[in-house]
């Protein structure tokens, strides 16, 4: 299929990932079609959080101002608390994710060199 990288050139891509994603991608057999399914998936994951995110704090801000701390505020306010930290546990965080898309693509162009 593709090449294979090297460990010290895939290890210098890398680098800028967590311990724990840069373990998992050493393990990886990267393929260009992996990595593209990669990028678009956490491209999809940011979109999501860009969508969430103002969406729950306006919502939040306008409860707030509206009705001070209420039942309805703070169940706005939990509601988005699980959603991020589920978010950060399961998909991680729209910065991680974007570092991932980075990676992933100087992986991919570099594979296909």
């Amino acid at each position: 299929m593709g090449k294979k990288l090297q460990l010290k050139t895939l290890d210098s891509i890398i680098g800028m990932l967590p311990a724990k994603e840069q373990a998992k991608l050493r393990e990886q057999e990267l393929s260009p079609d992996w990595l593209r399914e990669q990028i678009e998936q956490c491209r999809y994951l940011m979109k999501r959080d860009m969508w969430i995110g103002p969406i729950w704090f306006i919502a939040y801000t306008i409860a707030l101002l509206k009705t001070g701390f209420s039942s309805m505020t703070i169940t706005i306010f939990l509601i988005g608390m699980v959603y991020f930290i589920y978010t950060l546990t399961k998909t991680g965080s729209f910065g991680l994710n974007r570092k991932r898309v980075q990676v992933y693509e100087q992986l991919l162009k570099a594979l296909e060199n």
